[in-house]
């Protein structure tokens, strides 16, 4: 009886090595896990004369609910302002469905901005390529207008109205220019593969004549990415270009421009009244010029407002803020905090929307020539005064060895 139990205890041992030996040998089958998508070929397009990113993708079918979620996160990314004809847009969609799989958008061959579907969403990837920074000192003379002389030296049309820009108040160029008066730009510009890209930066500009007296400009390079506040200014600090508005933001922007868009709301095609900047949660708001509150209060849709009327006539509207510091029938002074930025009313996220309205109808808000600060504080002047030094030197090197 003793025996016949021990083989049966046995038997039992043994075949439960033989199940654990056969699970290491031959392991349980994994469920089938679903094939990627095939994906088609990138599909080639570039931004046309007159056209947009919605164009584009709604010219390949693809339904408006995908072209609000690609709107939405293409400009929490990239400036729309930026979106020049001929920017290249490519395409990727998946042979299953033809859903857009990835997108690809360049502006110039240094940088891709990478999209990639992921659910409801996009994923983000920017992949640059080294670009080398070159100094150039430009000297040129007054020949006709400063226009005319400007753009014959080489210069750029944007490179010449910022130039303009900054001379032209303590300059009167119709009383007191001279042929023969004397300028001088230093510029940095962008190269690849020894071919001048866009986007160089003025550093240092002078003009000196015998009526017009030697005038002088040095760039400011504010930390903050895209601050309001850099540009050209004068030895003291001051801003020339103080003829336009304030900016209602510290950092400008723009994520959805003015005209018709597809709604990132409704999903549907919509025209959009004003102009939306990106902000976070909090981010102070700016009266853009002196005048009074005409409301501040929660406006349906438009969440928490504020609309001032200027005394041009014109009426500004901040929208979407999280609080107001101002009530309506106060008189208020560009530059002063009247809210912050926030998601109130019909709103997908932290923004500002910010509009324009000329005798109740809304206007393209980029009619307005804004401007940063008139006088850079003080903590920004020693900042100031250190570029300053920097760019002097930079001058009298390139100026020994010309």
């Amino acid at each position: 009886m003793n025996h016949g139990k021990v083989l049966l205890l046995a038997l039992c041992v043994l075949c439960l090595l033989s199940f654990a030996l056969g699970g290491l040998l031959y392991p349980a089958a994994r469920p089938a896990q679903a094939a990627p998508q095939p994906l088609e070929k990138w599909i080639v397009e570039t931004i046309p004369q007159g056209g947009s990113i919605f164009s584009v993708l709604e010219k390949h079918k693809l339904p408006l609910d995908e072209i609000g979620t690609v709107s939405y996160y293409f400009g929490n990314y990239i400036d729309v302002t930026t979106i020049q004809p001929g920017d290249t847009l490519k395409l990727q969609f998946s042979q299953q469905g033809r859903k857009l799989a990835k997108l690809e958008f360049i502006q110039e061959p240094t940088a891709r901005h990478c999209f990639t579907a992921q659910g409801d969403s996009l994923a983000y990837e920017l992949v640059e390529l080294p670009v080398q920074l070159r100094a150039r000192l430009l000297n040129g003379r007054l020949e006709g207008t400063l226009d005319a002389s400007l753009l014959s030296s080489g210069l750029s049309a944007e490179e010449k109205q910022q130039i303009n820009n900054g001379l032209e108040a303590d300059i009167n160029f119709s009383r007191d220019a001279r042929n023969g008066d004397a300028f001088q730009v230093l510029l940095q510009e962008r190269f690849f593969d020894g071919e001048k890209l866009p986007g160089g930066k003025i550093l240092y500009v002078s003009y000196t004549g015998e009526n017009t007296g030697r005038h002088e400009l040095f760039r400011y390079e504010d930390a903050a990415e895209k601050s309001v506040l850099s540009g050209l200014y004068t030895v003291q600090g001051k801003s020339n270009s103080t003829s336009g508005v304030g900016f209602p933001l510290a950092s400008i922007h723009v994520v959805s421009a003015f005209g018709n868009r597809v709604d990132p709301y409704y999903r549907g095609w919509a025209f959009h009244q004003g102009v939306d900047y990106r902000a976070g949660w909090g981010t102070p708001v700016y009266a853009v010029a002196n005048g009074t509150v005409l409301g501040a209060g929660y406006s349906g849709g438009w969440g928490n407002e504020v609309r001032i009327r200027h005394s041009s006539g014109l009426v500004s509207q901040y929208a979407h803020l999280s609080s107001m510091s101002v009530r309506r029938g106060q008189s208020v002074v560009r530059g002063q905090v009247i809210g912050r930025v926030g998601s109130t009313g019909r709103s997908t996220g932290a923004h500002l929307h910010f509009g324009l309205l000329n005798g109740g109808s809304y206007i393209n808000p980029n009619q307005l020539r804004m401007v940063g600060a008139e006088k850079l504080e003080p903590a920004r002047m020693a900042e100031f005064q250190a570029q300053m030094r920097k760019i002097r030197a930079r001058v009298d090197a390139l100026s020994a060895t010309s």
